[in-house]
């Protein structure tokens, strides 16, 4: 599958090919905090084929305490606008973005819900995806592929 996005003001992009994982709904309260929403729409893609477009120079990164375990919670986003953008994680061959900023992002669904154990009081989860407390086992294959 190949897919593209950019940051709000448009300066930063990216253009990625290979697999992309459907929506994982992330209610923890760092995700709500990091994104301002009520959960994180997170999307892991391949992180062989990534490529970033435009001016690179305007990635800013954050990267927050551990908390349990590495990796560490990073975060990247555009230093004109502020938009999320995807993090590469080291050595894992993964890269992690919001599905919001996808230039199309129909094909994609919520296949899981993770850290429901803090979600946010006026969240109601209507849809039938699987809901864990906290995190969530590893996709399987066939979860990720679409």
């Amino acid at each position: 599958m190949d897919l593209s996005g950019h940051c709000l003001c448009g300066a930063v992009g990216f253009r990625l090919s290979g697999w992309v994982s459907p929506v994982q709904a992330c209610h923890a309260e760092r995700c709500r905090r990091a994104t301002g929403a009520l959960f994180s729409p997170e999307v892991a893609a391949s992180a062989e084929a990534f490529e970033w477009v435009g001016d690179t120079d305007l990635i800013a990164s954050y990267e927050a305490p551990i908390l349990h375990a590495p990796p560490a919670y990073r975060r990247n986003f555009c230093k004109i606008c502020g938009s999320p953008l995807p993090v590469l994680l080291d050595g894992a061959g993964i890269v992690v973005l919001q599905a919001g900023v996808l230039d199309d992002s129909t094909a994609l669904r919520v296949f899981r819900h993770a850290f429901v154990d803090q979600k946010s009081a006026c969240t109601v989860i209507a849809d039938t995806a699987p809901q864990y407390p906290l995190q969530p086992p590893p996709p399987e294959p066939d979860e990720i592929l679409i």
